[in-house]
């Protein structure tokens, strides 16, 4: 009995799913990994030539070669599980963070700061660069500066109040 080959595999795993919805997203149908074949963070995983792969990026290669170096696959359909080829798009890890809906990419897209305060202002945005944050973190001036306003309040010694003086009242003699 002849084994079968791995695209034969591939193509018996897989299933389709819904058409994606949302801005810039395929309007084909996802090729959906089965649930039992997922790693912890939700993405297939394939066994080929004797090692696990990630199942997506064994697609795209069949399909379209070799990823470029330094570029990793985004999921335009945002379906961790979605093996199609066509859902899968090399991109720089920046650019796959900033397209996802997670807190990094909510917060770059944000306008307003909690306060209300303009973002999209260069005057108003702070970027600090610690080691932590080598591509910039956004911070808010005007809520800066109402914090350093408050912290130098409550740093002021406390006045001692004096006790009121009161003068005896005269009594006519």
């Amino acid at each position: 009995m002849a084994r079968s080959t791995p695209v034969e595999r591939f193509a018996a795993k897989t299933t389709p799913g819904p058409v994606p919805t949302g801005p810039n997203t395929p309007n084909t149908p996802c090729l959906l990994w089965p649930e039992g074949s997922l790693d912890r963070d939700g993405y297939g995983r394939f066994w080929v030539e004797g090692r696990v792969v990630p199942a997506h990026r064994w697609s795209y290669e069949q399909k379209r070669g070799p990823i470029p170096a330094g570029l990793e696959l985004d999921h335009m359909c945002s379906v961790r599980r979605c093996v199609a080829d066509g859902h899968l798009d090399p991109v720089d890890h920046r650019t796959n963070v900033l397209r996802s809906t997670g807190p990094s990419a909510v917060n770059a897209r944000r306008t307003k700061c909690k306060a209300g305060h303009d973002l999209t202002d260069p005057a108003n945005v702070r970027v600090s660069h610690p080691p932590s944050h080598p591509n910039g973190m956004r911070k808010c001036r005007a809520c800066a500066r109402d914090r350093a306003r408050r912290a130098r309040g409550s740093q002021l010694a406390p006045v001692a109040t004096l006790p009121i003086r009161t003068t005896p009242e005269r009594t006519a003699a």
